[in-house]
């Protein structure tokens, strides 16, 4: 008799400033679809993925957190009991990677040290770009975090992001 997939939840975090493709990202991902200009998340809008990694199957839990200062007093109650979290920024707007240790301590205050992955979006918008993959990567590296580019639109690295992190939950768990 074969012996049963394992299945592991769990649930994940996509914050960053406003604007930077969180839900560009997370709809990419679970839906497959792009579409230019989507509203500003108020709050957080939620999303489940399932998929398998070997023998074990996985279901993510995504809360895709606002990324307006406005909403800040409400994220740690979305923050609370995560098991990993995406931080994510512009490639194309500094500003959104200056305030990345912000983002980072704000999460840690309220998680503890989770799994964690930092994600540079908007990658196919190379002329445009302001922030280079090796200042990102030390970065990441300081912070104990694996680094990752992705375009939601092309849905370039989207995958390997969620994918690496549920190995990461795992192997850390």
């Amino acid at each position: 008799m074969a012996k049963p997939a394992k299945r592991k939840i769990f649930k994940i975090v996509i914050i960053g400033e406003a604007a930077v493709g969180k839900t560009s990202l997370v709809k990419k991902f679970c839906e497959g679809s792009f579409l230019e200009g989507y509203k500003t998340t108020i709050g957080s809008d939620f999303y489940v993925k399932n998929f398998s990694i070997g023998d074990t199957n996985i279901s993510l839990s995504l809360w895709d957190l606002a990324g307006e200062h406005r909403f800040k007093s409400v994220l740690p109650t979305f923050c609370k009991g995560s098991n990993g979290a995406v931080i994510c920024f512009d490639l194309t707007r500094r500003k959104t990677y200056i305030r990345l240790t912000e983002w980072i301590e704000f999460l840690w205050e309220i998680t503890g040290l989770i799994p964690s992955v930092l994600v540079g979006n908007k990658a196919d918008l190379a002329d445009l770009r302001v922030v280079e993959t090796d200042e990102a990567k030390e970065y990441a590296k300081q912070c104990g975090m694996d680094y990752f580019e992705s375009s939601a639109k092309s849905g370039e690295g989207v995958e390997d992001i969620f994918k690496a992190l549920a190995k990461k939950i795992i192997e850390e768990g």
